[in-house]
């Protein structure tokens, strides 16, 4: 073998596993990002495994074509990087092998990757979104075909509210419903029934309703004040819920751009509208862009890597953000360019890689312009101070029966741990939010957003992307910061000096808890606030409309304990109810006895409510008397904090309103077992950032002799681990298969579990 071959083997071999480390990475934060679009249609849509498959193999495919370039880019800069710290570029150059040579290995992984890219976005990925499309589709009808909740108002339906009291979701039978619906001509109908389901056949939907009695109560400015009510053994009443529209989604051949394959975009190009021709066209060169950006990214990578003389795998990672930040960037720029006609579709979707291309040049040809490498000066700056201190700090040295802490080792482990994890925290939310904004810009473009919304769509994202990202981060900087321990025999130095691991691990773990109660803070102060925003603007970016997500406006309420249903708006600062209408039904708790319309309401003591300047209408059978009284006591009522609106997202609410809001939902008699979950779950959270460190210290010790390479894969993999497993339980906690606490703890109480095992196993 000669030594051209020798020499590109030995590179290829090198950065290889950086490539497949970076793209397990990245493919497991995106697949995690792009899945939670699919949660809530997962959870409560009760969808079958086989189409909860689907969602997850139809989503892989768009998660690679972003993934890939990256982690070519990464595993050839750190790579490279590695070599030249090391300094082997050196002595490989000294021997006479010339930079071509050094940069043909890079050009064969990204002409790999390129084909690969090529593949997925021009065949795989477009049929993908078409599956995803699909599989969407089904799950929300297979969520139509019971849609209502027992003891929860559904709204979904237009122009009703319906609440269950007791049925089988899924089934989809009801029992002792209440139907409010509003006429067009501004009458109220109010149907009660002791059973109920919706049938759909088709395109269609029906209510039917067994033992029904129907109320139709004038408009409030009527001058007919007379009220109808009639009693019908089976009603049926036609309603929407977008079961048609849905069908007619899923049936149609037209396909949307992004679906469309090489072939089609051809054709649309060739015959189609002026507008249909320019979206192909720009759907087309940003695919082969991208497609043709692993090519460019390892050209660059490689040019980059060769002039890393110090900082290794470090100075590897940033230089990778960097130049995926810039990327994306120019991306999303000359993506408006083109969406906007304010350029060459050509000139937009290339741009980008037009930019990295003449940047390599540029490399290529200067490449005697020596790279300021920052972390050289960090590093200077860093012994000239640690040389200060260690005249401060020489009662704390390791030394054998000197046990003190801090010790010298205990502030070196806690300024490495604190680097570790700003550099790796920083590197993921980067990638999180760079791909977040390539999901969204499309709809960028096309709705015109501004810039300052983008802003502050991504600052209000933040505090989500960092509670969900500590104990990842976590886990990756205790393993690369206690496997660098052990590789460089510091450990071994350590013990020797007659100290434990269990001293070892302590600077890891209080490190740890600081990080756990920094997560906690966010979690419950910025958190909840930001994630209302962020949904909003979300929303906003998309083109929809924000929800109201405060719940103001009509609230609705249902007493399990008095059989009474509230329909009202809450005056916060009074505590005074806006408009009640209370709906009073029977000792069974199917029809209606009485309603109360009134004015306003207010608590005269803990549980007694007063209607003030009410109409009420008494049902007597089929016996209809109206009347105006002034004021109507009502006893029994609930305490004023039950009516009070709250956000009803858990991801929005802090836990002491989480709780607050789960026991009003009891007080309804609600379903709570979702909510209960999410609440152990704010709980366990902080303490996931604890157990990573727990289990990721011994992992470290144990595989660190094997390079920091391996830590990182064994990083990956019990992330994986931690995330799927946690799924599971919440799924099963969602369907009441498992106690809120028991779902919720167990991942981290299994994971623990396993730190003590591995920590069992090594030297003490």
């Amino acid at each position: 073998m000669t030594a051209r071959k020798l020499i590109t083997k030995y590179i290829v071999l090198e950065a290889m596993p950086y490539v497949l480390l970076s793209a397990v990475l990245l493919t497991a934060i995106l697949f995690t990002q792009q899945a939670g679009r699919f949660s809530e249609l997962a959870v409560y849509a009760d969808l079958p495994l086989a189409l909860a498959a689907e969602i997850a193999v139809a989503l892989l495919p768009s998660v690679l074509v972003l993934a890939v370039p990256v982690a070519i880019l990464a595993g050839i800069v750190i790579g490279f990087s590695r070599l030249g710290s090391d300094s082997e570029i050196i002595a490989i150059r000294a021997a006479g092998v010339g930079t071509w040579t050094l940069l043909w290995p890079a050009l064969l992984i990204g002409a790999l990757g390129t084909a690969g890219a090529t593949f997925l976005h021009m065949k795989e990925a477009p049929q993908a979104a078409r599956g995803l499309r699909r599989v969407a589709i089904q799950g929300a009808l297979k969520k139509l075909e019971s849609p209502v909740e027992p003891r929860t108002f559904n709204t979904e339906i237009p122009g009703y509210v319906i609440y269950v009291r007791d049925g089988d979701k899924a089934q989809g039978t009801w029992g002792r419903v209440f139907i409010y619906a509003q006429q067009p001509d501004g009458s109220t109908r109010i149907v009660t029934a002791r059973q109920g389901r919706i049938d759909s056949s088709a395109d269609k939907s029906e209510l039917v309703l067994s033992d029904a009695v129907a109320l139709k109560l004038p408009r409030p400015d009527s001058a007919d004040r007379s009220s109808v009510v009639e009693h019908l053994d089976q009603l049926r009443l036609a309603v929407n819920t977008g079961r048609a529209a849905l069908l007619e989604t899923l049936s149609e051949k037209e396909v949307q751009t992004e679906e469309m394959d090489w072939t089609d975009l051809q054709q649309q190009i060739h015959s189609g509208s002026i507008d249909d021709r320019r979206d192909a066209e720009r759907t087309l060169h940003r695919r082969l862009a991208l497609s043709v950006s692993p090519l460019l990214f390892a050209f660059f990578g490689g040019l980059i890597g060769l002039r890393v003389r110090r900082g290794g795998r470090g100075a590897g990672v940033l230089l990778t953000l960097c130049v995926v930040v810039v990327y994306y960037l120019l991306s999303l720029l000359g993506e408006s360019i083109a969406r906007n006609n304010a350029g060459h579709v050509v000139f937009g979707e290339w741009l980008a890689s037009a930019v990295v291309l003449i940047f390599s040049l540029l490399l290529l040809v200067f490449n005697r312009v020596p790279v300021v490498s920052l972390k050289k000066r960090l590093l200077r700056t860093g012994r000239r101070a640690a040389g200060a201190q260690s005249a401060v700090l020489t009662d704390h040295t390791v030394g054998a029966g000197r046990s003190g802490f801090p010790s010298l080792l205990d502030t070196s482990l806690f300024r490495t741990l604190t680097v570790s994890f700003v550099t790796a925290f920083v590197a993921l939310v980067f990638i999180f939010l760079i791909f977040t904004l390539f999901e969204l810009w499309r709809f960028i473009g096309s709705n015109h957003v501004p810039a300052g919304v983008i802003a502050r769509y991504l600052l209000y994202l933040l505090p989500l992307v960092a509670v969900e990202l500590f104990p990842a981060t976590m886990l990756i900087t205790v393993l690369i910061t206690y496997a660098l321990l052990a590789r460089r025999s510091e450990a071994v130095a350590w013990w020797a000096s007659g100290q434990s691991v269990y001293r070892l691990m302590l600077p890891g773990l209080l490190f740890a808890i600081a990080a756990a109660a920094g997560a906690w803070l966010v979690q419950e102060h910025l958190m909840p606030s930001a994630n209302v925003k962020q949904e909003a603007l979300r929303a906003r970016i998309r083109g929809g409309q924000p929800r109201a997500i405060t719940g103001s406006g009509r609230q609705w309420l249902a007493s399990a304990e008095s059989k009474r249903l509230y329909s009202y708006e809450f005056e916060e600062h009074q505590e005074v109810l806006r408009e009640p209408s209370i709906y009073e039904l029977d000792e069974e708790g199917v029809h209606l006895t009485r309603v109360i319309i009134g004015k306003t309401a207010v608590w005269t003591n803990n549980n007694q409510l007063l209607v003030k300047e009410a109409d009420t209408v008494n049902l007597r059978g089929m016996v209809v008397e109206r009347q105006a009284t002034a004021d109507v006591p009502l006893d029994q009522v609930e305490l004023p904090a039950v009516f009070r609106p709250t956000v009803d997202k858990p991801s929005q609410l802090s836990v002491t309103a989480l709780a607050g809001y789960l026991r009003a939902a009891r007080q309804r008699g609600s379903d709570t077992a979702a909510l209960a979950l999410a609440l152990q779950r704010k709980y366990v959270n902080p303490f996931s950032v604890i157990v990573m460190a727990f289990i990721g210290m011994p992992l470290a010790l144990a595989f660190g002799r094997r390079g920091a390479i391996v830590a990182l894969v064994v990083a990956v993999g019990v992330s994986i681990a931690y995330w799927g497993m946690g799924g599971g339980f919440q799924q099963l906690g969602n369907h009441g298969l498992l106690p809120p606490e028991v779902a919720a703890w167990s991942p981290p109480v299994i994971f623990a579990a396993a730190g003590t095992y591995f920590l069992s196993r090594i030297r003490t």
